[in-house]
């Protein structure tokens, strides 16, 4: 059966569509009600709307989801692309204004760039008398997709990963990566070490997730040998104050470090070998990308690198 708007019941909804897109995205009629802020049963009526009109089931239960019909797989492309054109028309309609608009952004940020982006960001607003609400939420990586896709997430700032049709990505920035170490550290006073010493150390790891130890670690080009890991943590203030109270050194992203350095008795200091920066890229849902509140909160977020 071909999909096309003249075949259509005169008074069909558009808004169906829009349904039907969410919970074939997320699975469920349940996690689409929260991507669309609405209710589960209001979810429910809406895709028995759309079924009875164009006569085919569109999703049927497939153990914990539900998935698409045949019929549902040939038309969803096609709903896909017009709701995404409906989505551009109505976004040249005008800017978004953030000091008119009472909205909560969902972003999806790890600790260091929580303490990197948040204060300015809020900053910003408060001179602006802005009503905006923010959430911050530490999300791995394995699961940033997931949530961005059913609407969790407007953005999510992270390590550079792959990432499905669904998702755009743009560059924030390359971070370089540098040491940490406290005063119980032979190298504190003489304000550097060497490879023999970096190897000889003592260290404490920080990574929210298995995979990223080798990300990081493959960046390393000028070290050989691994590294003696005393300590392993989630959080790189954590850590700092492990490296600041032991002689334990801390290897992590180089603007952090140096705040970190700031408040407590740490020195920063360049690797002893050739180091690859981190990728930090910015990432959210291609079907919001021309959404005025989403082009507004990326330049903001973008501005702050």
């Amino acid at each position: 059966m071909a999909f096309s708007m003249t075949g259509i019941h005169s008074k069909v909804d558009l808004n169906l569509f829009r349904i039907l897109l969410a919970v074939a995205q997320t699975g469920s009629t349940g996690a689409a009600a929260k991507q669309l802020h609405l209710t589960q049963s209001a979810v429910s009526h809406a895709l028995g709307r759309l079924r009875q009109q164009l006569d085919d089931p569109l999703l049927v239960r497939q153990g914990r989801h539900l998935v698409l019909t045949p019929h549902g797989r040939d038309i969803l492309p096609k709903v896909q692309a017009s709701l995404e054109v409906l989505a551009q028309c109505h976004a040249q309609q005008g800017e978004f204004d953030p000091t008119r608009s009472d909205l909560e952004f969902h972003l999806g940020l790890r600790d260091i760039l929580e303490a990197m982006l948040l204060p300015g960001l809020i900053h910003t607003l408060e001179q602006q008398d802005s009503p905006l609400r923010f959430t911050s939420t530490r999300v791995r990586g394995t699961q940033m997709e997931e949530r961005l896709r059913r609407g969790a997430l407007d953005l999510a700032v992270d390590l550079e990963r792959p990432v499905s049709e669904q998702i755009v990505s743009a560059s924030f920035r390359q971070e370089p990566l540098a040491l940490l170490c406290g005063q119980l550290h032979p190298a504190y006073d003489a304000g550097h070490m060497d490879v023999r010493q970096y190897q000889a150390s003592h260290h404490v790891l920080v990574t929210l997730e298995p995979t990223e130890r080798s990300y990081v670690e493959q960046r390393m080009t000028g070290l050989q040998g691994k590294r003696h890991i005393r300590l392993h943590c989630e959080t790189y203030f954590a850590a700092a104050q492990v490296a600041a109270r032991s002689a334990l050194v801390l290897t992590m992203p180089r603007s952090y470090g140096q705040q970190l350095a700031a408040l407590l008795p740490l020195k920063v200091m360049p690797l002893p070998f050739a180091c690859q920066p981190l990728s930090v890229r910015l990432y959210w849902r291609r079907a919001n990308s021309e959404e005025p509140s989403i082009i507004w909160l990326r330049q903001q977020i973008a501005a702050l690198s």
